[in-house]
């Protein structure tokens, strides 16, 4: 199956990308903007610097890829960098057993890897975008002081 960028990423109106952040601005900050969505939920972003940031939704984490805008659109010309950030492969699989996105939506965790949830194909469900990045937002911030391997008895969620 070819992949493309349609298929890697989520198109999503960018006036609405601050309901994207509202779970997340405990990690990213007040001034962090959305700049692109992958089609397994994880979130580009820009700093009040310049700096690129990739938000690794199903983790929890976030990290510097880029120092600028233009230095991020090189690394996206570059294969390992890609399937590092966007696992094609795995969207591919994704999309070969029969698992198609509507607008607005992303594959996203039934278990995410934060709680102990594998990164393959059946751990994966069609989900509104915004729902994946509240949820997974709610829970990586009630995770985040836990020591490594704490387990977890149940995730209760909020609307707030």
């Amino acid at each position: 199956m070819h992949i493309t960028w349609k298929e890697l990423t989520v198109q999503f109106d960018p006036e609405k990308a601050g309901e994207l952040l509202s779970d997340w601005r405990w990690l990213v900050g007040e001034r962090t903007e959305f700049m692109l969505a992958g089609s397994l939920g994880d979130l580009f972003l820009r700093d009040e610097t310049g700096q690129v940031l990739w938000l690794d939704t199903g983790a929890g984490q976030l990290s510097v890829v880029a120092g600028s805008h233009e230095e991020f659109r090189e690394l996206l010309q570059q294969p390992n960098q890609v399937n590092e950030w966007f696992l094609p492969q795995l969207v591919g699989d994704l999309l070969a057993s029969g698992k198609q996105l509507a607008p607005g939506q992303c594959f996203s965790y039934k278990v995410p890897p934060m709680l102990g949830g594998k990164v393959e194909p059946e751990n994966f469900e069609p989900t509104d975008l915004s729902v994946h990045c509240s949820i997974l937002g709610q829970i990586a911030r009630k995770n985040q002081d836990l020591p490594d391997r704490t387990p977890i008895q149940r995730v209760t969620l909020s609307d707030d």
